[in-house]
C-alpha cells in the first residue's frame, strides 16, 4: 500500500440508528422558560413556562425527529430519520417548519455543537453568525444563520480522517470548531482562516466519538478546557492555562468498576461536570480547593411508576398513558424546584432534573432488568 493511499482518510460509516437521539435528545431554547425533548420513537415534546406555569406541548412533523442539534435566535434547529436538517420557528401567531437540506448545497447531516452557549451566559447576534454541522460522509458544515440568509457551506475535514463529531463551536474559542476525527484525535477549523489544525495528542490517548463540552470561566480570558471521553470510558480534559498553555489531563473514572457513557456535561459554574456512568448514575466531577474530586449523585428519584410486562420475551415496554404520567410527574417536581430553589440556580436545577429524568426514564425503558 502506498504511503499516499494509506494517508486517505477513511470512508462513509454506518453511525447507530440510536447515536443521534443519544447525544442530542434535549435542548435548551429559552433559559428557564422552554426546553425541547426528542423521544426515541421520535415524537417532540417542547416543556413551556408561560406566565410561571409549566405544560408540555406536541410538536408534529410528517417525518420522526433523531435530534435537536442547534438553537439560533428564537429558531431550534432538528435532524430527522431522513438525516435531513430542520428548523421549527414561529412565524407571526404560527409555528412553521422548513427544511435547509432542500436548500441550495444542502446536505444530510449526523450531528451538531453540543451546546449553544455556556450556562447562564448569554451571545449577542452578529452579522457572520453560523452553526456547523457534521454530515453523514464526516465533513464539517457551515450553514449561515445571521439575518436569515441561510447559505450552506462545505468546510471538508482535516488531511488525515473524516469528521465524527463536534466537540465545541467558539465556546473555548472565537470562530474556532473543535471536532472529533473518526481516527479518535482532536482538530480544529478556523473558520476566517478556513485553515485545519491538528492537536498534538499521546498514541496512547484515543478519544470517544462523543461530542464534548466546553468549561471556560470567563469570556475575558481565554484560560479554559475541552472535556471529552476516552475510546475505553475515561473522562479526559484538554486544558489552557497562560503558564502551560495546552496541556491533557486524563481524569479516569469514579470507580473502577465504571465507565462512563454518552456525553459530557452539563458544565457549571467552570468548575462542575454532569456525566453518566455504566452503571446508570449521574456522577460530578468538581474543583475544590483547586483538586478534582468524584462525586456520586446516585439515581432520579421516580415514584410509582407503571410498567406494561410481557411474559413472553420477558421484557418491559411503556405505553402512551405511563409517558404521559411521566411528564405529568416531572412537571409537579420541577414546580417544586421553582418554590423551593433561589431564583439564580433554580433554571440550572430545572434543566438538570428534566436531563436526569428523562435520561432515567430512557434507561429504563432501555433496560428493564437494571436494578435502580
Amino acid at each position: 500500500m502506498s504511503a499516499r493511499k494509506a494517508a486517505e482518510p477513511e470512508g462513509d460509516y454506518n453511525i447507530l440508528d440510536n447515536w443521534i437521539n443519544k447525544n442530542f435528545h434535549l435542548r435548551v431554547m429559552h433559559e428557564g422558560k422552554s426546553f425541547f425533548l426528542i423521544m426515541e420513537g421520535g415524537l417532540i415534546f417542547e416543556y413551556l413556562n408561560s406566565d410561571n406555569v409549566w405544560f408540555w406541548l406536541k410538536h408534529d412533523h410528517p417525518t420522526a425527529m433523531r435530534g435537536a442539534l442547534g438553537n439560533y435566535n428564537g429558531s431550534l434547529f432538528l435532524v430527522d430519520e431522513q438525516r435531513s436538517l430542520l428548523i421549527r420557528e414561529r412565524d407571526s401567531a404560527e409555528l412553521a417548519w422548513i427544511n435547509c437540506t432542500a436548500m441550495k448545497k444542502g446536505r444530510q447531516v449526523i450531528g451538531g455543537p453540543p451546546w449553544d452557549n455556556l450556562p447562564g451566559k448569554s451571545r449577542n447576534a452578529r452579522k457572520e453568525d453560523a452553526l456547523f454541522f457534521v454530515s453523514k460522509s464526516g465533513r464539517l458544515l457551515q450553514f449561515a444563520v445571521a439575518l436569515r440568509k441561510f447559505k450552506w457551506k462545505d468546510c471538508r475535514y482535516p488531511a488525515s480522517t473524516k469528521i465524527a463529531s463536534i466537540a465545541d463551536q467558539e465556546l473555548l474559542r472565537e470562530n474556532v470548531v473543535f471536532v472529533i476525527g473518526r481516527n479518535g484525535r482532536l482538530y480544529q477549523y478556523n473558520k476566517v482562516t478556513e485553515l485545519w489544525h491538528e492537536h498534538y495528542q499521546s498514541q496512547h490517548l484515543v478519544l470517544s466519538r462523543s461530542p464534548g463540552t466546553a468549561m471556560r470561566l470567563s469570556s475575558l480570558s481565554l484560560q479554559g478546557s475541552l472535556f471529552m471521553l476516552s475510546a475505553d470510558g475515561g473522562l479526559v480534559e484538554y486544558n489552557w492555562n497562560p503558564s502551560n498553555g495546552w496541556n491533557w489531563i486524563e481524569h479516569g473514572t469514579p470507580d473502577p468498576s465504571v465507565i462512563l457513557v454518552g456525553s459530557p456535561g452539563p458544565c457549571f459554574t467552570g468548575a462542575h461536570l454532569f456525566l453518566i456512568g455504566s452503571d446508570g448514575k449521574v456522577y460530578l466531577r468538581f474543583l475544590d480547593d483547586g483538586a478534582w474530586k468524584w462525586r456520586s449523585c446516585g439515581f432520579p428519584y421516580m415514584a410509582n411508576e407503571k410498567h406494561v410486562s410481557d411474559n413472553h420475551d420477558h421484557k418491559e415496554t411503556c405505553t402512551s398513558d405511563d409517558l404521559a404520567d411521566h411528564l405529568e410527574k416531572i412537571e409537579e417536581n420541577l414546580q417544586a424546584l421553582n418554590k423551593n430553589c433561589d431564583s439564580k440556580v433554580s433554571v440550572y436545577l430545572q434543566f438538570l432534573y428534566l436531563l436526569l429524568e428523562y435520561l432515567d426514564y430512557v434507561i429504563r425503558t432501555l433496560h428493564p432488568f437494571a436494578q435502580f
